[in-house]
């Protein structure tokens, strides 16, 4: 691998973690002071900038440096290695697909069973459902700790990679089912959900891991350059993190800064979903 790549990497990783560590923080400080009670899935929304803001946040401050110094792999502190891997890779990784289960069910059991839902909004269902999300990410973090079973990043290859133990492998590869489940679960939800309001945006949201999850197990096996497996792995990995922010930005009109809303036309299509959407998630103010 050539100095160049090395730092062409850092500059790309530098570019997309930044900015999208910026929009997600921008999204959580807005959601998060505006006017109270929120609604169950304003609380999913702020909650789901979370994860994203991890991870763009360590491949900023560790990922990044990380390829423009190009030290040894095994130079590299292995607790702090699988540290911003553990938190990163595999808690806040899955962190983000379970919330979006939830969003989409919020989503389903409103449009289906509006009576009911307003009945059940007196028991505070998204905040347990935001605490078991949050026990399973821990899970999922502390399960990588032990050695032979971490999550790191290795700058000869560009990239976060499982350690070469049976165990890490063993891990990464429930993962990858346990990505594939919530996404087939979510996408069903919205599927249902689709048959009574036409919604982009969760969908778009839904299919970010699950792509992700194709690049980093099939696709980057296709060609064995570090340039290609930096694209599919780790650009992969950081930009569906950045671009999640970037789409609950964009349908949430209401916190976009005032330049922002003077580009937007005020009765498109997307904008009028999103109203909708907003108004039926109203109805759990409790949640």
């Amino acid at each position: 691998m050539t100095t160049e790549l090395a730092f062409f990497a850092s500059l790309i990783l530098a570019m997309i973690s930044f900015p999208g560590f910026l929009v997600n923080i921008y999204v959580l400080f807005k959601l998060s002071t505006r006017k109270h009670p929120f609604s169950g899935f304003q609380k999913l929304c702020i909650t789901k900038t979370i994860p994203n803001s991890i991870v763009c946040f360590t491949f900023l401050i560790w990922s990044t440096p990380l390829c423009a110094v190009q030290p040894k792999y095994e130079a590299i502190p292995r607790g702090l290695n699988v540290g911003f891997g553990q938190i990163a890779g595999w808690g806040a990784y899955i962190l983000g697909p379970i919330l979006q289960v939830f969003m989409s069910f919020n989503r389903f059991y409103v449009l289906y069973f509006p009576v009911s839902s307003m009945k059940v909004s007196r028991f505070p269902i998204t905040n347990m459902a935001i605490i078991i999300a949050l026990c399973i990410a821990v899970i999922y973090t502390v399960i990588g700790f032990p050695d032979h079973c971490g999550f790191v990043f290795d700058p000869d290859i560009l990239s976060w990679r499982p350690e070469d133990f049976e165990c890490a492998l063993w891990l990464a590869d429930f993962i990858f089912f346990s990505i594939l489940s919530l996404s087939i679960t979510s996408n069903s939800l919205n599927f249902a959900t689709f048959l009574k309001l036409v919604s982009s945006r969760s969908v778009m949201q839904d299919t970010l891991h699950l792509i992700d999850m194709i690049n980093c197990t099939i696709l980057f096996k296709l060609n064995s350059a570090v340039w290609y497996q930096f694209m599919f792995l780790s650009v992969s990995f950081l930009s569906i993190h950045a671009l999640d922010g970037s789409v609950m930005l964009y349908f949430h009109t209401e916190i976009h800064p005032k330049w922002c809303r003077k580009m937007v036309a005020p009765k498109s299509q997307t904008a009028t979903v999103f109203v909708h959407r907003s108004k039926m998630s109203s109805m759990h103010p409790s949640d």
